[in-house]
């Protein structure tokens, strides 16, 4: 190497050190600005207490943190903490709602504030309100079948709640839940009060006049009879009742076991029959017996009665007409007896009446054991249900039996 590029090499690195003592005598005597930045600053809740006379509390937010930046001397400004940077609200003087805070930032006198953000925080403030709330009583499992729940008794029947109004109006009510499960006696116990939302989700936060309430369901067994029908008043002359209906033609009863025992049917209360001419599903009322009701307390009972006018009709025969049955082999009647008419006048609804033939009405005429001779006999006579015979003339015949 010459020795002149050897010389101007020297000279470099001779400018660079002298270079880093002098910067290293600016930061350390000099101390220049200096600008840092804090974040997550802790900000103060102050004078909540006055909110607490007003009758309010803070609902958003639960607390709040600001970003600060700070200048001043390089030195200083290294020797402040996020803990030395004093952030507050002042929540004294507002009114329920949201509101807008200003936040005011101490920091130490050696250093000053750059900047801060937020400036403003958003609080909001609810009244803290109490209410009268009506105890529900729930159940839980069931109940062995044959068994149902009576009306639940509650005592207190209501409870005050106390909280911030917004909480309380998601209260959808105060309710006491009771296990059943198996139960065949009455039901007493002690229960805790729960507030619920309407989605059945506790609501926390809410403070109760009591905790717990005392709840009485009696259980009653079931029974289910048939329901008969009273009428009072005739019905019209040549009229009779074809059908009645009764919709349901049962109904489940409940009670306790020493008022069930007796009860075989249910009666209604006596209805004018001639109500119930021409008109369909006429609604009725039970007479139900003492400490017994109805599972179904809803439940209507209708009565329609199927009602035909009363008609009398008369056929003609013979005795060829006649069925002659256990007629002895070696025995005839004789001929001319055989074609000796009678008439038979029956009654019966007209809807039956007039679809009736002569010979759907059966006719026989039973000559057991009888022998050769003269004998006055009877005809039997069968007609459907709901067809009367009103009349047989003549009643009975002289029949002779004569050899074949």
């Amino acid at each position: 190497m010459s020795k002149e590029k050897k010389n101007d090499l020297t000279l470099k690195i001779f400018a660079l050190v002298i270079a880093i003592i002098l910067w290293s005598y600016v930061m350390s005597e000099v101390n220049p600005p200096f600008t840092s930045e804090f974040k997550n600053v802790n900000v103060d809740f102050i004078n909540e207490s006055a909110l607490e006379k007003q009758g309010l509390v803070v609902m958003e937010p639960k607390n709040a943190n600001i970003r600060v930046s700070v200048s001043g001397r390089r030195s200083e400004v290294l020797q402040v903490s996020g803990s030395d940077i004093i952030a507050q609200v002042d929540l004294n003087g507002y009114s329920e709602g949201n509101v807008k805070v200003p936040v005011y930032v101490q920091v130490p006198s050696d250093v000053r504030i750059v900047d801060y953000s937020p400036k403003e925080i958003l609080f909001k403030f609810d009244k803290i309100i109490r209410r009268d709330s009506p105890v529900a009583v729930e159940t839980q499992g069931n109940l062995p079948k044959g068994y149902v729940l009576g009306t639940p008794e509650v005592k207190p029947q209501s409870v005050y709640i106390e909280g911030p109004r917004t909480w309380i109006n998601s209260v959808a009510k105060a309710v006491a839940f009771v296990k059943v499960t198996d139960k065949t006696e009455d039901i007493k116990a002690t229960v805790p009060i729960k507030v619920v939302d309407d989605e059945g989700n506790d609501v926390r936060g809410i403070s109760k006049e009591q905790n717990v309430v005392d709840i009485f369901i009696p259980v009653y067994q079931t029974k289910k009879v048939p329901i008969e029908l009273q009428t009072e008043s005739q019905l019209p002359d040549n009229y009779e009742i074809v059908n009645v209906n009764i919709n349901p033609s049962t109904i489940e009863i409940k009670g306790k076991k020493a008022n069930l025992s007796g009860v075989s049917s249910i009666s209604t209360k006596p209805i004018d029959i001639n109500s119930l001419i021409g008109n369909r599903n006429v609604p009725v009322e039970l007479e139900l017996p003492e400490g017994v009701s109805l599972v179904d307390p809803n439940q209507k009972v209708t009565i329609t009665l199927n009602i035909d006018e009363t008609i009398t009709q008369t056929f003609d025969y013979t005795l060829k007409d006649v069925e002659i049955v256990n007629l002895d082999t070696s025995l005839n009647i004789d001929e001319e007896e055989l074609n000796r008419p009678f008439t038979i006048t029956i009654k019966g609804s007209s809807s039956k009446i007039n679809s009736l033939e002569k010979e759907d009405i059966d006719l026989r005429l039973d000559l057991r054991d009888l022998e050769e001779g003269t004998h006055k006999v009877n005809p039997e006579i069968i007609a459907e249900d709901g067809i009367e015979i009103i009349s047989v003339i003549p009643d009975s015949f002289d029949i002779t039996l004569v050899p074949e």
